[in-house]
């Protein structure tokens, strides 16, 4: 069924009745290396060739280890204002993301880090670099 011009999204110039149709199904596949869900955590979807990493600071050096560590990504370190109180996100990219992320033992706003990287090991200096200005912009 085509949309009519009254049925547009004008923010999107999307057909909403197109959108709910190509909507799919996923699986989110989690892992968690020591069995806990407060702790280190491994997250893949289907059809999907990303792979995210979260832990909490204390869990830090268990990621490290993690050969996923060794790849590009883009990352977040998620804390609060020690003034304010208030909620910081630090939004990052790393051709290594190992390397990156111990420079940030240092900085104590922080107290959880999520990491994006590719499966296929496919994201290049340009495409985390692109990503990291697209989430900054979001952020905003």
């Amino acid at each position: 069924m085509p949309c009519t011009d009254k049925q547009f999204d004008v923010d999107t110039l999307e057909c909403p009745l197109k959108r709910s149709s190509l909507m799919t199904s996923a699986t989110i596949k989690l892992f968690l290396p020591h069995g806990d869900a407060k702790r280190l955590r491994v997250g893949e979807v289907s059809n999907w060739t990303g792979k995210a990493l979260a832990a909490p600071r204390t869990e830090l050096d268990d990621l490290l280890l993690r050969e996923e560590a060794e790849s590009a990504g883009i990352y977040f370190l998620f804390g609060s204002d020690p003034e304010s109180g208030d909620a910081l996100a630090y939004i990052g990219e790393a051709e290594v993301i190992r390397d990156r992320l111990k420079q940030h033992k240092a900085k104590d706003f922080w107290n959880a880090v999520v990491v994006f990287v590719s499966k296929d090991e496919n994201l290049t200096k340009a495409h985390i670099r692109y990503l990291e200005n697209r989430l900054l912009q979001e952020a905003k």
